[in-house]
């Protein structure tokens, strides 16, 4: 094998990250390199989807060196940048001989990884051609530091990895669909892709999505410009509700300003099940500044009609758009009060994304201070402070009854893809320490340790053994469980198991601090789990520094428990059908907060 292709996913506690991992763009390249012959199929491979899903940072690098690959490609996105660079230094260290590429909407002129000295070349833009280039030095080991397309291709050439093998259907993960590529419409706060959009091969993506349909896939997501951009709208439409036979859950960007009764039934008939329209915020003029447009009652009459087919609309609003003050973010969240949209919006701060129009002259803009580092959110502009972003986030969640993140729940799960993503740490169970610190290749990228709260001694070590933890693995995820019916564990315990695993520049935890969430940690969480009630109440009431989790016996807890919303650990085939139905009827407004975990762990 000559080329070892890496995309390593959003990083998160419940592995929804893990499903959104599909490197289409990563088998497209290899779908045109090989169409051109520049590659064979032998040539390459993706590292193993369970390592890239699921494997901490040892798994990842170990599976690498395993390849024996003469170029390894790492796909670049804000959620992964820092750990794949992590990735790539410790690799090109171990591996002399291997040249080190990457691609994706990281490689923007101007940003740091020009400088970072850590890929021996970079393929900027569109990124096809431009590797076929880069393989053809490749075989002369002269590789050039930047790669990027002359021209942009004639898209009618460029082959569909599923329809060409180089990509195929995974249980459990949706199916993408790129159409087109470019749009007049990109707010000037994204990733560039302007100009009028491009299609690909009209026949492609009926073909894939009678593919997905025969092969059982639950959900299909077309990427690109807004769909209601296509000249053909229709005639598409209808070809994939006739390839979509076995009903396929769909999603797309669409306006709903520009559908119509015909559009709307042939998006139901199609099996579309949500689209999301991007709202920005009601203030024309911060729209107007950043490229955007809305049509208020068009946006209206079209939402209602395609929830009278059952499909969802998601709004996407963002905040610290300029001239948008704190007033005019409430403008727009009445405006999706009164259209009955609340609920279903994404609200996020506005990013200053890699080669953007904002990014590059930030001040002209309004933007006096925004991250650095993923996901590039503004901080700070000439109309919101920081507090006024805090506070925006409070009434978005006040107004819809909705929390902005969804929270970080430990897993007690042995194993994801293979991978250690449970450990029980208390002195009965002294071996399992050992392992992980003998075997780090073994963890998965996100951990729940369950530790004693009774046993400060035992959870000391610990604390010291997270340097050894953390060298090998220094993205994984802690969600760090101490356990007990007698005291709370005290808040010093506490404060030094959160510093020992903790990881502050963490795209995990950055991309988390707007919450208003009183936990100062996301990366390294704390949880108390009890089955006192007393206790629990207790935890509730004066520990703001955990998350409080009340494990369930043979009843259920008392209404005045339930009304503080711990969360609640059950298990599933132990606990009475009766009991199962009390506790989704207590939660049914909040099942993120219900972990499943057999009776056994908690004894």
């Amino acid at each position: 094998m000559r080329i070892l292709s890496i995309q390593l996913p959003k990083q998160d506690p419940s592995g929804e990250g893990a499903r959104g991992n599909v490197p289409l763009a990563a088998a497209r390249i290899m779908a045109y390199a090989e169409s051109c012959g520049a590659l064979e199929r032998r040539d390459w491979a993706f590292l193993e989807q369970d390592c890239a899903d699921y494997g901490g940072d040892a798994a990842v690098a170990s599976a690498a060196l395993g390849s024996g690959a003469e170029l390894v490609l790492f796909s670049l996105f804000d959620w992964n940048l820092e750990r794949s660079l992590w990735l790539a230094k410790l690799l090109r260290a171990a591996m002399p001989a291997t040249h080190f590429a990457a691609f994706g909407p990281e490689v923007a002129q101007g940003m740091p990884i020009y400088k970072a000295q850590v890929f021996d070349a970079l393929v900027e833009g569109e990124p096809e051609a431009a590797f076929v280039e880069l393989l053809a030095d490749l075989a002369s080991r002269s590789l050039k530091p930047r790669y990027a397309a002359a021209a942009p291709l004639d898209l009618a050439s460029v082959p569909d990895p599923y329809l060409a093998g180089t990509l195929a259907f995974a249980p459990g993960k949706p199916a993408l669909i790129e159409t087109a590529r470019g749009s007049d419409g990109t707010p000037a706060f994204q990733y560039p892709c302007g100009g009028e959009p491009r299609y690909f091969r009209k026949d492609a993506a009926p073909r894939v999505m009678r593919l997905a349909s025969d092969a059982g896939v639950d959900e299909a997501r077309f990427t690109g410009p807004r769909l209601d951009a296509r000249p053909d709208l229709t005639a598409f439409l209808k070809s994939i509700a006739a390839a979509n036979e076995s009903g396929v859950a769909l999603v797309a960007a669409l306006d709903p300003a520009a559908v119509d009764d015909e559009t709307v039934k042939l998006l139901s008939d199609a099996s579309f099940v949500a689209v999301a329209a991007a709202l920005g915020s009601v203030n024309p003029k911060a729209l107007e500044a950043v490229g955007m447009r809305l049509d208020k009652d068009g946006l209206e009459r079209g939402a209602r009609l395609l929830w009278t087919q059952g499909i969802i609309v998601k709004p996407e609003l963002y905040l610290g758009l300029p001239y948008d003050d704190y007033d005019a973010t409430i403008d727009s969240f009445d405006f999706l009060g009164m259209v009955g949209m609340g609920q279903d919006a994404e609200l996020l701060p506005m990013p200053l994304s890699p080669g953007s129009a904002v990014r590059a002259d930030s001040s002209a803009f309004g933007v006096k201070e925004y991250l650095e580092r993923p996901p590039y959110w503004v901080i700070d502009t000439e109309w919101m402070g920081e507090d006024d972003l805090l506070d925006a986030v409070a009434d978005f969640e006040e107004s819809f009854d909705v929390a902005w993140g969804s929270p970080v729940t430990p897993s007690f799960k042995p194993r994801r893809g293979g991978f250690i993503s449970f450990a029980d740490l208390r002195a009965a169970s002294r071996s399992g320490l050992d392992a992980m610190l003998l075997a780090p290749e073994r963890l998965a990228s996100s951990v729940t340790l369950l530790l004693d709260a009774d046993d400060p001694e035992r959870a000391a070590r610990v604390s010291r053994a997270a340097r050894d933890l953390r060298k090998e693995n220094p993205y994984c995820l802690w969600q760090l469980v101490l356990r007990s019916d007698s005291r709370l564990p005290p808040p010093g315990m506490v404060e030094r198991l959160v510093d020992a695993f903790s990881m502050p520049e963490h795209y995990f935890e950055l991309s988390r601090m707007y919450s208003l969430d009183p936990q100062p940690d996301f990366q390294a969480r704390t949880f108390f789990a009890t089955s006192s009630e007393a206790l629990a109440l207790v935890a509730l009431r004066e520990r703001q520094d955990m998350e409080t989790v009340f494990v369930i016996g043979d009843a259920m807890p008392s209404a005045k428990l339930l009304e503080a919303l711990p969360f609640l650990a059950f298990d599933r085939e132990s606990a009475s059908f009766e009991l199962l139905y009390d506790v989704m009827s207590a939660y049914r407004d909040y099942p993120d907060l219900l972990i499943e975990a057999p009776r056994s762990v908690f004894e």
